[in-house]
């Protein structure tokens, strides 16, 4: 007769008398064989559960999908995303808030002029106009140049990014295109593949991707694909760009678009990762084992080193 397995849960009783709240164990996560299991019952106690769902199941302990977070393509892309938006606004943003402005310069010339006491304040103001005007154009240079300086940086690391994640997936070609990234991806959808074009979300990549192509190639055909599918990124309405031309002379790049970008570019990404790999990108933000651990550890180091020194 076959023996019924049996399950032993903790002694949480036993833990909680020797108060052994240093321990995952405490907190109901169960280590064994490289894997974390939950014991949700336990685990709510002390913290709030991510998704009522891993309570509806048959068995005793709730075991992740995955055991690491990088397991979930999506994470790829949305981590990648997240530093960029963190270099933004730690590094760039800044910098570009300390240039000074057209504004400010005309300001600080009139202040100038009007210190020196050989100029009246009609004098001071014109002589300050001037200095503000000229001022513009090269203000205009250095910060679309550095807009495009980060966005060029994005949108390279995504694209490697694609083609390490078709690489993982058996691409074996030496050459990697938008069309090769689009077809090798229906090859994983199975029966149900659809292009890039017909994704909820694919404006969103293409737009950006589009941008970036009419940055690197300065060419009349990049500027008319881009002035055709997206007008709206794009200011030259006599219609005179030519051959060889600055990208950044005509194309609408600014802080609201990068911004866009890095918050909504994931959405792209996510809708691949489900229909090539059927990943749920809201679950991947929690479903592995990490996740559990490091929230249990975060309380434990709080516990032990409250000061954190």
């Amino acid at each position: 007769m076959k023996k019924k397995s049996k399950v032993i849960g903790k002694d949480y009783e036993k833990l909680e008398k020797e108060n052994r709240c240093d321990k995952i164990d405490y907190y109901g996560l169960i280590a064994k064989d490289g894997r974390i299991k939950i014991d949700t019952k336990r685990y709510k106690k002390f913290f709030i559960i991510p998704d009522s769902k891993i309570e509806n199941r048959h068995s005793v302990y709730y075991l992740p999908t995955k055991q690491h977070r990088s397991e979930y393509k999506c994470n790829w892309f949305r981590d990648l995303l997240t530093g960029y938006k963190q270099l933004w606004f730690k590094e760039y943003k800044s910098f570009i808030d300390s240039i000074k402005t057209p504004k400010q310069v005309e300001d600080d010339a009139r202040v100038a002029h009007l210190a020196d006491g050989v100029l009246d304040y009609e004098e001071a103001n014109e002589k300050a106009f001037i200095a503000g005007i000229k001022r513009a154009k090269d203000y205009k240079v250095i910060i679309k140049s550095l807009y495009a300086q980060f966005f060029h940086q994005l949108m390279s690391s995504i694209d490697a990014l694609c083609l390490k994640m078709l690489t993982a997936c058996g691409y074996k070609e030496e050459d990697y295109t938008k069309k090769q990234f689009d077809i090798y991806m229906q090859g994983l959808q199975g029966n149900n593949a659809i292009s890039f074009r017909q994704y909820d979300n694919y404006k969103l990549y293409d737009r950006a991707f589009t941008v970036w192509n009419f940055l690197k190639h300065n060419s009349l055909r990049s500027y008319k694909i881009l002035k055709q599918w997206y007008p709206n990124m794009v200011w030259d309405p006599e219609d005179r760009y030519q051959n060889g031309e600055s990208a950044l002379s005509v194309v609408k790049l600014d802080e609201k678009f990068i911004l866009d970008c890095l918050d909504n570019l994931h959405l792209f990404f996510d809708e691949l990762c489900a229909r090539a790999f059927n990943e749920n990108a809201d679950d991947a933000q929690w479903d592995y084992d990490d996740y559990f651990e490091e929230v249990v550890q975060d309380q434990i180091d709080v516990i032990i080193n409250p000061l954190d020194i």
